[in-house]
């Protein structure tokens, strides 16, 4: 039946009640289920204000098939502005997909939005963008699953987001899981990318209007809205990804702005002491492109300091 429905999705954990908005639109046409995330993270705000609008513009008649809308994934998160984890448990939920019913908080939480949800679409979107302590420029990510038909399925929702750049990956030592959402659905047999617009926390319209015409492009190449998709152009594809860390706590003076090309061996920033001696030196583990970087200059010790795409 076409309609068009707000609902709480809600579940028990040992420590906390878990629970989820779900958004859905039902269309008068058929057509594929497409399941769209954002809030995985809970101060990514450009993709959870997409989401929403996403929802209220769309109607039963304009959709074939079934759209299907969790606006805040990590509803904790949100609620308390913690970046990055979930402060029931200090766990990252796009690092523990496809979860654990009988695991932490965020673990069960990933098992639902994953069982409940993202399993039961065609297709898959996660809407992120930069933390409050990353600045990034835009681009999509899909996984490589080995399954072609997946594959080629991920890399065209990737490439009909729109986003300049788009990033392929596979995971780490060939089959060892990275707990992300977009790589276990494809894993799964559901395509579907992971897109970022959206910088150091900040809820700014061109950020969010990237992320509606991607959301509407994508929508249209997948049969669900009327209209022919834009085929994107003067896009780059990177199939390297690589996440560089800081050996040891300190405070971190980059070298480098966020969508620098950076070449391989380059000094990209220094990790100084709290007295401001010099106590460790990145260097770029290869050439590529500074696609996210850390804003902060507190570190931890193996903390994150920026992601680079590069081609193989």
């Amino acid at each position: 039946m076409p309609c068009k429905k707000t609902e709480w999705l809600k579940f028990s954990s040992d420590q906390e009640e878990i629970a989820f908005p779900l958004a859905t639109i039902e269309g008068t046409k058929p057509g594929p289920t497409v399941t769209i995330t954002a809030g995985i993270h809970g101060c990514e705000y450009p993709g959870i204000v997409s989401a929403i609008r996403l929802f209220k513009e769309l109607t039963p008649e304009t959709v074939a098939g079934k759209i299907q809308i969790v606006t805040i994934s990590s509803l904790k998160a949100f609620e308390s502005r913690s970046m990055f984890v979930c402060p029931v448990d200090g766990k990252n939920l796009n690092r523990v997909f496809p979860g654990d019913k009988d695991g932490s908080y965020t673990q069960v939480l990933a098992y639902h939005l994953f069982n409940d949800v993202i399993l039961k679409g065609d297709y898959h979107l996660d809407l992120h963008g930069g933390d409050m302590v990353e600045a990034l420029v835009p681009f999509s990510m899909y996984h490589k699953s080995g399954n072609d038909k997946i594959d080629q399925k991920s890399l065209e929702m990737a490439k009909y987001y729109g986003l300049k750049y788009i990033i392929s990956r596979t995971w780490p030592d060939s089959r060892t899981n990275s707990g992300t959402t977009y790589d276990n659905a494809s894993e799964h047999g559901i395509p579907g990318a992971l897109v970022e617009a959206g910088s150091i926390g900040q809820l700014d319209e061109e950020s969010v209007n990237l992320h509606m015409k991607g959301l509407y492009n994508v929508l249209r190449y997948l049969g669900c809205l009327e209209g022919e998709p834009v085929i994107p152009t003067d896009q780059t594809i990177y199939d390297e990804f690589v996440l560089v860390y800081t050996p040891k706590k300190g405070i971190f003076c980059t070298k480098v702005s966020v969508g620098d090309e950076v070449s391989k061996s380059q000094c990209v920033g220094t990790i100084e002491d709290y007295f401001g001696n010099q106590i460790e030196e990145i260097l770029s583990p290869i050439n590529g492109r500074v696609m996210c970087l850390t804003t902060s200059p507190a570190v931890k010790d193996n903390g994150l300091l920026m992601e680079l795409g590069g081609k193989s």
